[in-house]
């Protein structure tokens, strides 16, 4: 949605929390609990993201083909207000700015809805999370909605790829180290004010202080210890643990960005 847009009430009046990772098992479901048992604070999950995503890239597809049309719209909707309309007007339409505002209208619909049902179940805040969100798709969501937040939390690729074999002994190991490295190197420069990013094992390991810098980020009060403090995102025990052959691969394939991210670990 490459075009100079002005935006309507709502977005102001609208104040989502994305949170994303690199892959599954990194820290979204653990954080989507720990927010749901807060005092004031509810995530939405993948499906919730993923319905506002489709209504960004329905309105964002047709506003683009308008803008690629803009100049013969424009030229044939003045002929038709002239009276002097063309023999073939398949191009006849509402001025472009008309359009923008109307189609980006149905891209708050529900977002807002979000924010205006928390006042039915007596909460301040709304959030959603998505595994996976690109640096540029985070970039434009938080474009559309500028009173918005965005938490990108990580963790290391042994325990991720640990916890993804648990689930599923027969995952593929390189596609999800390649998403994990991908990722990682796609967050690694991206910075904006309204984005916080952090570790998965300081939920465990410093977990005061991962409270207080969540809660100062996003207002939610009483995040729950109990529910931070565990090694396996989907809080479930396994005796099952990634053997020799499995780690080597692991860093070999995370070789980069484990020098960045996890330095001597």
């Amino acid at each position: 949605m490459d075009i100079e847009i002005t935006l309507p009430t709502t977005a102001e009046k609208t104040f989502p929390i994305f949170i994303t990772s690199p892959c599954n098992h990194s820290g979204g479901a653990l954080l989507q609990r720990a927010v749901c048992a807060s005092e004031n604070a509810i995530c939405f999950g993948d499906n919730f993201y993923d319905e506002i995503g489709s209504l960004v890239d329905w309105a964002g597809g047709l506003i683009d083909r308008h803008k690629k049309l803009k100049d013969s719209e424009e030229n044939i909707l003045k002929a038709a207000l002239d009276r002097n309309p063309k023999t073939w007007m398949p191009e006849l339409a509402l001025p472009f700015n008309l359009y923008t505002g109307s189609l980006l209208s149905v891209v708050y619909n529900l977002p807002f809805t979000a924010q205006s049902y928390l006042e039915d179940i007596d909460r301040d805040i709304w959030m959603t999370s998505r595994a996976s969100i690109p640096s540029e798709r985070l970039d434009l969501l938080l474009s559309l909605f500028p009173k918005g937040k965005a938490i990108f939390i990580y963790r290391n690729p042994f325990d991720t790829v640990r916890d993804a074999m648990r689930d599923k002994p027969d995952s593929n190991i390189r596609e999800i180290c390649k998403m994990w490295n991908n990722m990682m190197a796609d967050y690694l420069q991206f910075a904006n004010d309204n984005l916080i990013k952090i570790r998965y094992e300081d939920a465990l390991d410093n977990t005061e202080e991962f409270i207080a810098t969540l809660e100062e980020f996003t207002d939610v009060k009483g995040l729950s210890k109990e529910i931070l403090q565990v090694s396996s995102e989907a809080e479930m025990d396994s005796s099952f643990e990634l053997n020799s052959d499995f780690k080597s691969l692991v860093e070999a394939l995370c070789e980069d960005m484990l020098a960045v991210y996890y330095p001597m670990s």
